[in-house]
């Protein structure tokens, strides 16, 4: 087996790149323009084709993870830090909840959540990605994880231009009280794996509240990160719904 399908345990010696290098913003740039590219695509399509994609790419992520597993366990290399319960990973399960769900508040439910938390989670993701210094930008997991949070940046966008409808207030506090609740699940699970789901442990390889861990420690750092991942959220919903009629205006909107 090549390099290119090679975990990071078996990776040469400083395969990857640093933050902030040539090719951290080369690979960022072809995964923005990607996404832009989808979402342009997206909007010139027919309302019954952008449904259509909508529940095509619903399982995308899911089909992406079942790769990802096999790869890892021909290598021997399955292990609790690679269960699909990452928050970024919550894709997997909320795209077909929104693609397919026949209760419409089941869907809107999903729809917040995915345009305030997975939109926002993917970009910061992408802008200080934890994989770049284990593996060169053209291996498998490297290509995975950008074609990864490039869909978690275009498919909200994806939902905006196929439901032209703002979030809802109740829609809202239900996808707050759904994400919340699994705040503790995580953290039992991270104590009996010894993991680091959500990065509610500490921060990894180039997260941006590195610093404020190391100089306060792990208490404030998780207070910190629960009102970042509280008020984010609350600021692109509220964007959204100032700004989505004005981007649909004329389009054949309801609210």
């Amino acid at each position: 087996m090549g390099n290119f399908w090679k975990e990071s345990a078996f990776q040469p010696e400083n395969a990857g790149y640093a933050l902030f290098s040539a090719e951290y913003f080369g690979a960022l740039a072809l995964t923005l323009l990607a996404a832009a590219a989808a979402i342009w695509l997206f909007a010139r399509a027919v309302s019954r084709r952008r449904a259509r994609l909508c529940r095509i790419f619903a399982w995308v992520p899911l089909g992406m993870e079942v790769l990802k597993f096999i790869v890892l366990l021909a290598q021997g290399r399955c292990a609790p830090n690679y269960y699909p319960i990452g928050f970024c990973s919550l894709v997997i399960y909320l795209y077909p909840v929104y693609a397919h769900a026949a209760h419409a508040a089941v869907r809107r439910t999903a729809r917040c959540i995915i345009c305030m938390g997975m939109l926002p989670a993917g970009l910061a993701a992408l802008l200080f990605p934890n994989w770049i210094g284990h593996y060169p930008f053209l291996s498998y997991f490297s290509l995975h994880s950008y074609v990864w949070h490039a869909i978690m940046l275009f498919y909200p966008f994806w939902t905006w231009q196929k439901d032209r409808e703002k979030l809802h207030l109740r829609d809202i506090f239900c996808g707050y009280v759904s994400v919340l609740l699994l705040v503790p699940v995580i953290f039992l699970i991270n104590s009996r794996f010894g993991t680091n789901y959500w990065f509610l442990a500490r921060p990894t390889d180039n997260h941006p509240l590195a610093a404020l861990y190391h100089a306060v420690g792990a208490g404030t750092y998780f207070t910190v990160l629960l009102l970042i991942g509280i008020a984010i959220p609350a600021v692109v919903g509220l964007l959204e719904n100032a700004i989505l009629p004005h981007l649909l205006k004329g389009r054949g909107r309801h609210y």
